[in-house]
């Protein structure tokens, strides 16, 4: 390898880009200007990008955590995904959590870039730290901590579109209109972001949000650079409208999206706002807990209200509680009050046990992702 500096850098970043972050690291030890290359922000973009997109086996993974109640603690797992088999934990492989939760286990915000954002808001919210976590390189980060005692608040997990390594984590809260815990919030809300290229949280500004996300058992997706929330907004007539409350991650601004008169009229606490393929899904409930059934929607067309389509509606038999994610070959994967996780194709409306057990209020799906991102070691890292 004595000739590498003249081997050309356009060439074996294509080449590099291709690899799984494993063999890159490896690669750290073969000359300090590959160091300086595989670490660079520009690098780790590049490599996300190709491998996001879908040009990596990893496409055939699924990333599974869950709570396992027999061991009392939290089970990361990465399955795979191939079509027409059972999904099961064969063949998978388990992720070290470098971090613990306090109490309980970490409310998934969301999983991006490769990266995990978890917070342990789920008994003491008032309290709660923020964490990432890169498992394919074994490093997390604690954000600083921040107390806040607002009425309620949520957050959102993505990266600014200019740079994939520049991960952002949004806190929308809600103050109380009074002294009292029973009466309701105000808005604007007060708007906090973390940016890990400063490691610093900031205070900006959200004039002109007159809804409200909600907040109870929250989620949100990140797609086509902007965070998603059910939101709704309280009307004259003192009925309400829901939508999915937007928030971009380039210039910081809040946004709405519509829905549907089906939906918009449903009750927020019956809607779950979910990614299908690369579509913006929603998710409709008959209710909150023991709904009888359910509608998938999605928008295909991004912020175009006529695109939202009914996709599926899935009756909630054997216990079944709420959809947790999809996979490739179109199978819907569910929760039920058995704590298990069963999977549904929707063509035939089978229903299998996949022999996965964990609280149902645990179950976190999503599309695995390998990436360096966080690799770059910081005061507050842990490894």
């Amino acid at each position: 390898m004595s000739d590498h500096h003249h081997f050309p850098e356009e060439l074996l970043i294509e080449i590099l880009k291709r690899l799984p972050v494993k063999s890159l690291l490896r690669f750290f030890a073969v000359c300090k200007s590959w160091y300086i290359l595989i670490s660079s922000p520009a690098f780790i973009s590049v490599h996300c990008r190709h491998h996001r997109n879908g040009n990596s086996a990893t496409n055939l993974l699924l990333l599974l955590r869950r709570y396992a109640t027999s061991y009392i603690e939290e089970k990361y797992s990465v399955l795979n995904d191939t079509d027409h088999q059972l999904l099961t934990l064969n063949n998978s492989f388990e992720l070290d959590l470098p971090i613990s939760c306090g109490y309980g286990y970490f409310c998934t915000v969301g999983f991006y870039n490769g990266v995990l954002c978890l917070s342990d808001d789920y008994y003491f919210y008032n309290m709660a730290t923020v964490s990432l976590w890169n498992p394919s390189i074994r490093q997390a980060r604690i954000l600083p901590f921040r107390p806040a005692h607002p009425f309620r608040f949520v957050l959102g997990f993505g990266a600014s579109p200019r740079s994939d390594d520049d991960l952002k984590v949004v806190r929308v809260m809600y103050e109380r209109k009074g002294v009292n815990f029973d009466i309701g919030p105000v808005t604007p809300p007060l708007v906090e972001i973390y940016s890990l290229s400063t490691g610093v949280w900031r205070r900006i500004t959200a004039t002109g949000v007159n809804y409200y996300i909600f907040y109870y058992n929250w989620t949100q997706v990140f797609v086509n650079g902007a965070v998603h929330w059910i939101g709704y907004k309280l009307l004259e007539d003192k009925s309400f409208q829901s939508l999915i409350a937007v928030f971009t991650m380039a210039d910081e601004l809040f946004d709405e999206i519509m829905l549907p008169d089906e939906l918009a009229l449903e009750y927020p606490t019956n809607l779950s706002i979910m990614v299908f393929e690369e579509f913006v899904a929603v998710v409709k409930y008959t209710e909150r807990i023991h709904a009888d059934w359910c509608e998938l929607w999605i928008m295909k067309e991004y912020g175009v209200v006529d695109s939202w389509t009914w996709l599926h509606t899935i009756e909630l038999v054997g216990g079944m509680t709420k959809i947790v994610g999809f996979r490739k070959n179109g199978e819907i994967l569910l929760s039920t009050n058995k704590n298990e996780l069963v999977s549904y194709c929707p063509n035939t409306r089978v229903v299998n046990d996949l022999g996965i057990s964990g609280d149902s209020s645990s179950f976190y799906v999503d599309k695995y992702l390998e990436s360096l991102v966080l690799l770059k070691p910081q005061t507050h890292l842990v490894n």
